[in-house]
């Protein structure tokens, strides 16, 4: 497909990412979406791993100085950094999505919600190479004077996501500009963009440094609110498959 290769080779190229082990970062994280489950700004100057091959992200110094959280598909915990458990939960994505967290969030639905968020916005658009990945290309979108070229996506059931189907917009050179999706955590008719900017150059990729996600509108015009969420990524370094 001709859009996903352009795309790929614009963030760096699929061949360059098979080398990949994990992608280190300092990630800040909150918004209006997060303040209404009175988690205002969770994540502040964290330092992110998220491994390329599955869907693996720890958080070091999170929620605590002393403590390490760690997010993969059906769990969740804290331990200390000495490597004893503070807290842990199995399935939690069915805990998030219950009526008793609807209203306010815990140390480890904050977790989950950044480790899959960051995981999908850190890995882009590389985890579309992902085995049992869905990808169509649709027809170009001019929106607000922009002209953006989509590709949906689906995701393999083994990867946890806010959403399983997603459509990634970028832009002639294949540079990621937004990704709109509709996020399991909000109302079920809501649709989110996620919008990319301030991308930089590491070891050979393109990775964008400022993440905000606003509703949209019909016609996937973003609507002119404050983000309902938002992600910060500085000091962003690759680590190699040895």
């Amino acid at each position: 497909m001709e859009l996903l290769e352009r795309t790929l080779e614009a963030h760096g190229g699929a061949r360059r990412w098979q080398d990949v082990h994990a992608i280190m970062a300092r990630v800040s994280l909150g918004g209006f979406g997060l303040a209404t489950r009175l988690q205002p700004s969770p994540v502040q100057g964290v330092e992110v791993s998220a491994l390329a091959a599955w869907p693996s992200v720890t958080l070091t110094g999170w929620p605590e100085p002393d403590r390490v959280a760690h997010c993969q598909p059906n769990r969740a915990w804290i331990t200390y950094r000495d490597g004893r458990l503070v807290t842990e939960r199995t399935a939690p994505g069915a805990k998030l999505r219950s009526y008793a967290h609807w209203l306010w969030w815990d140390y480890l639905d904050v977790l989950y919600y950044a480790g899959n968020v960051l995981w999908q916005s850190l890995c882009l658009p590389f985890a579309l190479l992902r085995e049992g990945c869905h990808v169509t290309e649709l027809p170009p979108l001019q929106v607000g004077g922009e002209r953006l070229h989509r590709l949906a996506f689906t995701y393999p059931a083994d990867i946890p996501c806010l959403r399983r189907s997603h459509v990634l917009c970028v832009d002639a050179a294949g540079t990621m500009r937004r990704l709109d999706f509709s996020p399991r955590a909000g109302l079920p008719l809501l649709r989110v963009a996620q919008r990319f900017t301030g991308h930089e150059s590491v070891s050979g990729f393109t990775v964008p440094a400022y993440h905000r996600m606003y509703p949209c509108l019909p016609g996937a015009r973003v609507m002119p609110l404050g983000p309902l969420a938002w992600i910060d990524v500085d000091d962003i370094s690759v680590t190699w498959v040895s």
